[in-house]
């Protein structure tokens, strides 16, 4: 073991911080610098305190060490040596070596902080004092950490660190606010005052992205402001889809402008109001013309922009019942004009789509009433003009005399129907009077004669019979039965009627 060496006196050893004058994080040193420099440190440290227990060494910064390094955190303190008969008993030395370790640790701690402060913020302009505050704490700690006062170090370094936290939570509270402030004044749409706390934010942190963000909205207020005034004037002039172009190229702008949505959505409300009242005047225009399809088309319109709206609903009940009165105004004048050429099945039919309309119009009514009277009257004396021969049966007769005389009575009385009238009342006329008849027969066969009965076995048999047609039928035991249509008329020649096939037995 060496002699015991005299007594070394520790050598101050200057703290980074004292004296220093902030810098931004751009100016610092690296972060990987400053950290290798105090792992090189704390290795040396255990190393002396490995092979030298007994004696403290000094510990000088090497010379070749980076300068900034140096002034960046506080060397390791030089220790004196002390003699094996000065050491100090075990448990002392246990609570120096604990203190000393505390107050490295509180160097550790304050190191770290004012990393963060410079990587984080810059201090220029609103914390230069409170900043040099804090190093010249640390350098009161690195002044009793040489002197080994360690709880005196401790003290210092976690006064010096709590400074920096302040620091810190100082910076970003002023950050905070001054971009919060400016934000608001963006959102306010004032310009200046917007730029006035944005460049206060920008001292503390000028790289924040939300700062970025708020600049560049910032610088795109003004253009922002003329374009609101643009979609206003739009809209005063009732120029919606112009109003809402300007709020779209806001929106491309800056999509968080307070009140967009809801201006774009009152422009919406505007426009479709405009588009709704055009429909509805081109609905009831058209309603007018009678442009009924048209009228249609701009009310369905309408109430897709505004369903249920009362006054679509109600262009849609006129239009309804216009329709209704165009439909029977046309089937009407329709059926007067085939009444007029006396087609009286088409002018019934005509009146029956009017009542399928609405079975309460009356002139349909009545028109179906009297359409089918005539048609009726007409069929009849069709009929019977059409087989006069009928006439020879006396309820025939009768029957057509009703007919005629119900078609005598309808009004009005058209050509058709008139010559229908005197065609059958002249064939009535000729039909009345009976004329003679001769009939002759084997006096052997049992006769009979439609219309009238009976006429038994006769050679001759002279009857007045109404003209028209006959039916004369003849049966005699074991010949076939003869049957004989005749048709009476004046001064007809005899009529021979007799059975003469004989029946092979």
């Amino acid at each position: 073991m060496p002699d015991q060496p005299g007594l070394i006196k520790p050598k101050a050893v200057p703290l980074s911080h004292a004296g220093a004058k902030p810098e931004s994080r751009r100016a610092g040193p690296p972060k990987l610098a400053i950290l290798a420099f105090l792992a090189a440190a704390a290795g040396l440290i255990a190393t002396l305190f490995t092979l030298a227990p007994r004696w403290v060494a000094p510990v000088a910064i090497a010379p070749d060490a980076p300068a900034e390094a140096a002034r960046q955190s506080p060397a390791p303190p030089t220790e004196r040596a002390v003699s094996p008969d000065s050491e100090p008993p075990p448990f002392q030395a246990l609570r120096r070596e604990q203190a000393r370790r505390e107050a490295q640790d509180e160097l550790a701690r304050f190191v770290e902080l004012e990393l963060k402060l410079r990587e984080s913020m810059q201090v220029q302009g609103w914390g230069d004092d409170a900043y040099a505050a804090a190093k010249d704490l640390a350098q009161q700690g690195d002044d009793a950490f040489v002197a080994e006062r360690y709880a005196e170090a401790i003290d210092g370094y976690r006064a010096a660190g709590d400074a920096l936290a302040a620091l810190v939570e100082q910076g970003r509270s002023r950050f905070g606010e001054a971009l919060a402030k400016g934000i608001e004044a963006i959102d306010q749409r004032d310009p200046s005052a917007a730029q006035a706390w944005l460049e206060q934010a920008s001292a503390i942190q000028p790289e924040n992205p939300d700062l970025a963000q708020a600049q560049a909205r910032a610088a795109r207020l003004p253009e922002i402001i003329e374009l609101l005034r643009t979609a206003l004037n739009h809209e005063l002039a009732g120029r919606w889809e112009d109003a809402l172009d300007a709020y779209r190229r806001i929106r491309a702008l800056d999509a968080q402008t307070p009140g967009l949505d809801k201006a774009a959505a009152a422009a919406r409300q505007g426009r479709a109001g405009q588009r709704l009242q055009s429909f509805l005047s081109e609905g009831f225009a058209a309603l007018s013309r009678g442009a009924f399809d048209e009228a249609e088309a701009a009310f369905r319109q309408a109430l897709t922009i505004s369903p249920g709206n009362d006054a679509a609903l109600g262009g849609l009940q006129q239009l309804a019942s216009q329709q209704l009165l165009a439909q029977v105004a046309q089937l009407r004048r329709q059926a007067e004009r085939q009444a007029e050429q006396e087609d009286w099945a088409a002018a019934s039919g005509s009146y029956r789509a009017i009542l399928a309309l609405d079975s309460n119009i009356q002139f349909a009514r009545a028109g179906l009433r009297d359409a089918e009277a005539q048609a009726e009257a007409q069929s009849a004396l069709d009929r019977i003009a059409a087989a006069p021969e009928a006439l020879s049966s006396d309820r025939r007769y009768a029957d057509a005399l009703a007919a005629l005389e119900r078609a005598k009575a309808l009004q009005p009385q058209g050509p058709l129907l008139e010559r229908a009238i005197g065609e059958v009342e002249a064939l009535l006329q000729a039909y009345a009077m009976p004329v003679p008849v001769l009939l002759q027969s084997d006096n052997a066969t049992e006769v009979l004669l439609s219309h009238v009965g009976p006429l038994g076995k006769f050679s001759e048999k002279r009857l007045n019979l109404r003209p028209g047609a006959y039916l004369l039928i003849g049966s005699r035991d074991g010949c076939r039965d003869v049957r004989t249509r005749i048709t009476v008329r004046a001064e007809m020649a005899p009529v021979d009627i007799r059975c003469q096939e004989v029946l092979q037995q």
